[in-house]
């Protein structure tokens, strides 16, 4: 009876250990979906941010005002899609809305009357660029 006894209370504990392990592949499963589903937002983004950052730096002294307005737009679209993401694919995600603010901030100070700092925009665009290579990689 005494051997039965301690054998009775490593029971429970193992039954617990075991849901640990369920707990822990479900929450890994929910995490990857969630993570999937962030990609699906963030990825087009993402890639309709590329064509306005290659347009915002080759012209950005034409309209300053819109330039602003359209790289706030891209970075709301972006923001939408981080909370969805996680690790590596957030990290990416806040490295391209940087690079967008970047240029955001590049258009206020030629909309109120600085010259155009071409290399201010080639590191963003470059940053962009590789941000948005990243995130297929992760995605």
């Amino acid at each position: 009876m005494n051997r039965r006894l301690p054998l009775a209370l490593l029971l429970p504990l193992l039954a617990l250990g075991a849901c640990s392990e369920v707990e822990d592949a479900v929450s890994d499963a929910a995490s990857d979906a969630g993570s999937r589903a962030g990609c699906e937002l963030a990825q087009p983004a993402v890639d309709a941010g590329r064509s306005l950052v290659d347009d915002v730096t080759a012209n950005i002294d034409a309209d300053p005002a819109a330039a602003q307005r359209e790289l706030s737009a891209a970075a709301d679209a972006l923001d939408l899609a981080e909370p969805a993401l996680t690790g590596e694919a957030r990290d990416v995600v806040e490295r391209a809305g940087a690079a967008l603010e970047e240029l955001r901030a590049q258009a206020q100070a030629v909309a109120d009357g600085a010259t155009v700092d071409d290399q201010v925009l080639q590191a963003a665009q470059d940053e962009y660029g590789a941000a948005a290579e990243q995130l297929t990689g992760v995605c």
